[in-house]
Formats: C-alpha cells, sequence, structure tokens
C-alpha cells in the first residue's frame, strides 16, 4: 500500500465516525412532567357496630412524573354525607396524603398506575351510644391509602383518570376508644398535564 492510498484509507476512518455522530438526534433536556386533576369523590365509611354510608364529594391532586415509569403525588380529597340515619348529623372525611407512583403499563393512549400514599386525615361521624342514640364524635391522626389508577388521554394536555383506593384513617367506637378503620374510595378526575423542558418552556406534545 502507497503513501498516498493509507492517508486516504485514514481519512475515510476519521470522516466516518463523525457523519455518523452527525445524524444521531441530540438529547433534549426535558424536565418532568407536571398534571393537574379534579373531580368527583367517592367513599365508603364504617360505622362502628352498625355499617357503612356512602359519602361523595370531590378530590384534587398535582402530580410530578420524574421518569417514564417514576413520580410523585400530593392528594387532598374531602367527602360528606348529610342527615347520617335521621340523626340530623353529618359525616365527612378530609384527607390530605403525598407519595409516590409506579406506571407499569404506559404509551400515547392509556397509562395504569399503582400508588402509595400518606400523610392525615380528619374523620366526623356518628357513633352508637347506651341510650339506643348516637353520639358526634371526630377524630384527626394518621391517614394512607394504597391504589391504583388508570388514565385515558383525549388530547395532547387533557385526560380523564379512574382511581380506586384502600384508605386506612382513624375513628372512635362507642367506648370512646380511638381505632384505626378501613375505607374504600373511588374517585373519577379529569387531568391538565403538561411537560417542561429545564429551560422553562412548556412542551404540550407529551403526555
Amino acid at each position: 500500500m502507497t503513501k498516498k492510498l493509507t492517508w486516504k484509507v485514514s481519512l475515510v476512518l476519521l470522516l466516518f465516525p463523525a457523519a455518523a455522530w452527525a445524524q444521531m438526534p441530540l438529547p433534549t433536556g426535558s424536565g418532568p412532567a407536571i398534571s393537574a386533576s379534579l373531580g368527583y369523590s367517592y367513599v365508603s365509611l364504617p360505622i362502628p357496630s352498625l355499617t357503612r354510608i356512602g359519602l361523595n364529594g370531590g378530590g384534587a391532586s398535582i402530580g410530578v412524573d420524574f421518569r417514564s415509569r417514576f413520580g410523585a403525588k400530593i392528594d387532598v380529597n374531602y367527602a360528606r354525607a348529610a342527615n347520617v340515619f335521621n340523626t340530623g348529623r353529618h359525616a365527612d372525611v378530609l384527607t390530605y396524603m403525598l407519595g409516590p407512583l409506579f406506571y407499569p403499563v404506559r404509551n400515547d393512549r392509556w397509562s395504569v398506575y399503582i400508588e402509595a400514599l400518606a400523610g392525615g386525615g380528619r374523620v366526623t361521624g356518628v357513633v352508637p351510644n347506651a341510650a339506643n342514640g348516637f353520639d358526634t364524635a371526630y377524630a384527626d391522626g394518621l391517614a394512607w391509602a394504597v391504589g391504583g389508577g388508570i388514565e385515558r388521554r383525549i388530547s395532547p394536555a387533557l385526560g380523564i383518570r379512574t382511581e380506586f383506593d384502600y384508605l386506612h384513617t382513624t375513628f372512635t367506637d362507642s367506648s370512646a376508644v380511638f381505632r384505626g378503620q378501613n375505607d374504600l374510595r373511588f374517585t373519577g378526575s379529569l387531568i391538565y398535564r403538561w411537560a417542561w423542558h429545564w429551560g422553562g418552556r412548556p412542551d404540550h406534545r407529551h403526555f
């Protein structure tokens, strides 16, 4: 091989990786995807020594997805029932929690997620007494929830969410003893979601 041919081969080998690198997509500095939701909530609440009652209300949340399968959520929920057992008194549950999210399934149209939330809760309701009547009671304490949901994209920025949770709160029984109680919660929400580049520019192309 002559020196001239060797020089040409070396030049081609040097230019080939540079040309290949030029064809590769440049990485974009994208930040977390942020979402806000607002919707209807239903809570099945046990009354000590009696049965369960249904409470209706609303829920709101703010979520941040750090990666395609992981995120975090702040959740506030309030549900209420009036005139419980015709006593003229109401029952309600207020919870405020936060925790991580995990997405086992996610694509351009559907997302399935699992959540574990913890925080505080306030429960107000009625409990039976020894005189065959009812007393009003309330309790503030730890609240936590585990569950999951399904999200459906309906536009580049909007979606709908259906969520089911096992909710644990604290309430008192007829002996005035505070105990944990097991609630069930359903929430249906409208979601607004957007993504942010690190430079602060909103990007509505991703859901």
